[in-house]
């Protein structure tokens, strides 16, 4: 199901529910019957939910409005934020030559850590979660040649972490936009990266990619 992608919000088809009820997916593998997602605004009561459920539209395919399930919220049409980077954000090249650009992934994902013990079959649908929230939050983001790429972790808390650790998480970010056509491949000659950093703490916990177009200079050939 093609419309269904972790941080992709619908909301209820129920007449009486008046657009009030909204949920986020957290994780999908497609094919599956089912997806994690939690309450959009609060992003608590983790659950499962049928696939059959998340439509693709708020109407029938004979024009008819939904009064049952969740449609895609109006808002979340769009992929996760994708922004050039600018003075509202934190220039983690310190003023480096290049375009720059910004991939928010939606809080509140299933992250890998280093620290896991987690079965691979567990392991393995986190990560397709991952590179799939990722390739659908870089459309739109211009095919690259070379880029240097700094991933960033916003905790939840303030609390001390070694953001190294994260990395399972934004590898498989980096084969998101992959797969999306960013760049080639995520071979030295193509990536210098990625470096990660600890940002400021967000509720629910989120990644970010930071990407500086590095053209055809910079790295070696």
């Amino acid at each position: 199901m093609t419309h269904i992608w972790p941080g992709r919000i619908f909301v209820s088809c129920h007449p009486m529910d008046l657009g009030d009820v909204r949920l986020r997916v957290v994780s999908y593998t497609e094919g599956e019957a089912r997806a994690v997602v939690v309450d959009a605004v609060t992003g608590k009561r983790r659950r499962e939910i049928l696939t059959v459920s998340l439509h693709p539209t708020a109407r029938t395919r004979t024009g008819k409005p939904r009064l049952t399930g969740y449609a895609p919220a109006s808002e979340a049409e769009a992929p996760a934020t994708l922004l050039n980077a600018g003075a509202a954000e934190k220039d983690w090249f310190d003023g480096l030559p290049g375009r720059q650009f910004l991939i928010r992934l939606p809080p509140g994902l299933d992250l890998l850590n280093a620290n896991d013990r987690l079965h691979h079959h567990q392991r393995a649908q986190k990560t397709r979660a991952l590179r799939q929230a990722a390739r659908f939050a870089a459309r739109g983001l211009p095919s690259l040649e070379r880029v240097h790429v700094i991933g960033v972790f916003h905790p939840h808390d303030r609390r001390r972490r070694d953001p190294a650790n994260w990395y399972p998480s934004f590898k498989a970010l980096l084969d998101g936009i992959v797969d999306q056509g960013v760049i080639q491949d995520d071979d030295h000659t193509r990536l210098v990266g990625p470096d990660m950093r600890i940002g400021e703490a967000i509720a629910g916990s989120r990644l970010a990619l930071h990407i500086r177009d590095l053209g055809t200079s910079e790295l070696g050939k």
